[in-house]
């Protein structure tokens, strides 16, 4: 029996036309949207963003504590990434949600670079926006989204990925001196990328990743070889710094001995919603990591569907890409960010030529994952809140009380790790002086005479009983 032309349309009718609008919403416009609670953070995730802002928080711009740009011996040699830090501190951190708007912007660049990329590698239009709309959900890129002292990461795959298009625009009859140009302008993208972060050592062999579906390889084979000749020079002028990292800061001390365990965590973290941050994941049973383990095993079954090359691509990208952070002492959720562009950029363009099965499997990972995303975007907005309480309370007790000793503590004790991550080595903060503030998480005895704070869940703050 045939419906009416009177018949209402029904909900799944509704659903696809929703579905068919919000595909024709331009791929930046659509992103910034589903990133807005990120946005409308109202506040800050850690201290370095406030150290930062401590540092430019300064009368004008020739004021500007400038990190010099031929000073090779910090352990963190970043000069682009630390000087445009200072500039957007200067200019946008006193205003929160400004702050936030220019890292999201920066983050809605890669995940629309991203899909260009793909776009380029004769992806469906319709994979590259859900792609860059679940590389943009997923857990550690809304961390890096999230987290304004990121900077180093988010510059680290735009260059990567400007890098990729520029290969992509060889054609099959360029002469040598238009490759030529070409694959300098790539490794050019890789230079400034290594001004940025130390981990993009490895992207001239990740660059191998863009020569996909290209009509030539001579542009990607030049752009690896110029590339990772800068590379060569970079490690000749940084190694000796880098292998004595651990002696510098503990968290830097390198081991191959801790591979094992951070190749399982990061296999793992996308896939363990509500999980925060992965560094904590080992913790949980046998039997839950077990459970979880199918996800990425079912992940690469879906890839080797079509041929064992495709996993391998995976692992071997997904491991490339981490390789600097592997044999570290802790995981931390940011370090997944490049990976996490390739991973998702590999499973996409595996996905036109795939079984309906293998598709359904990849499909139910991508919404576990963006699930995932989900649970972090409200716990980071939910740290701004905290660190805005906090602060504007701190502010009022310590200009009312300028000279007194201050101990900060959490009323429940699992709040304490925010508490230490928001008063670390802060300074400053709107040009009040924190300087006798300290957080009370440790267990040594205050001072006579010392204020003792309670923060509540909100970040409130209240003095405790009889201090």
């Amino acid at each position: 029996m045939h419906a009416s032309a009177d018949t209402p349309p029904s909900s799944a009718t509704h659903a696809t036309d929703f579905l068919s609008r919000l595909m024709r919403v331009p791929l930046p416009l659509l992103l910034l949207a589903l990133q807005l609670p990120l946005i409308l953070n109202p506040g800050y995730f850690s201290h370095d963003e406030l150290q930062w802002w401590a540092r430019a928080d300064v009368p004008t711009w020739s004021d500007l504590p400038w990190v010099p740009w031929l000073d090779l011996s910090p352990l963190q040699y970043r000069p682009l990434t630390f000087n445009l830090w200072l500039v957007l501190a200067h200019a946008f951190a006193a205003t929160p949600w400004l702050m936030h708007l220019v890292f999201v912007a920066l983050g809605t660049f890669n995940a629309w670079l991203l899909a260009r990329v793909l776009a380029g590698a004769r992806v469906p239009t319709s994979v590259c926006r859900a792609t860059a709309i679940v590389f943009a959900l997923s857990p550690s890129v809304v961390y890096v989204h999230g987290w304004t002292g990121t900077l180093a990461d988010v510059l680290t795959l735009g260059f990567a990925l400007i890098a990729a298009r520029i290969i992509q625009h060889a054609k099959a009859g360029d002469d040598i001196l238009t490759t030529t140009a070409r694959s300098l302008g790539a490794a050019a993208m890789i230079v400034l990328a290594l001004l940025c972060k130390e981990s993009a050592i490895v992207l001239p062999a990740l660059l191998a990743f863009s020569a996909f579906r290209q009509p030539t390889v001579r542009t990607p084979t030049f752009g690896i070889a110029f590339a990772g000749a800068a590379v060569v020079v970079y490690l000749a002028l940084r190694l000796p710094i880098l292998a004595t990292s651990g002696s510098a800061n503990p968290a830097y001390a390198w081991s191959l001995g801790n591979l094992p365990p951070r190749l399982v965590e990061y296999l793992l973290y996308p896939f363990v919603p509500p999980l925060f941050e992965i560094s904590s994941l080992l913790n949980a049973g046998i039997a839950r990591l077990a459970v979880v383990s199918v996800c990425p095993a079912l992940l690469l079954w879906a890839l080797a569907t079509r041929t064992w090359r495709w996993p391998a691509a995976w692992l071997a990208g997904f491991t490339v890409a981490l390789a600097p952070v592997l044999v570290l002492p802790v995981a931390y959720n940011h370090y997944a960010y490049l990976a996490s562009a390739l991973t998702v950029a590999i499973a996409a363009a595996a996905w036109p030529s795939l079984a309906p099965r293998p598709r359904a499997v990849l499909a139910i990972l991508a919404a576990t994952v963006v699930v995932h995303g989900g649970v972090v975007m409200w716990r980071m907005v939910d740290a701004g809140i905290v660190e805005r309480n906090l602060h504007a309370d701190l502010l009022e007790i310590v200009q009312r009380e300028p000279d007194a000793p201050i101990v900060v503590a959490a009323v429940d004790r699992r709040d304490n790790w925010l508490v230490q991550r928001l008063l670390h080595q802060v300074g400053r903060y709107r040009g009040v002086s924190l300087r006798t503030v300290r957080d009370g998480v440790d267990t040594s005895e205050p001072a006579v005479g010392t204020l003792k704070l309670r923060m509540d869940r909100r970040g409130h703050l209240s003095a405790e009983p009889g201090s």
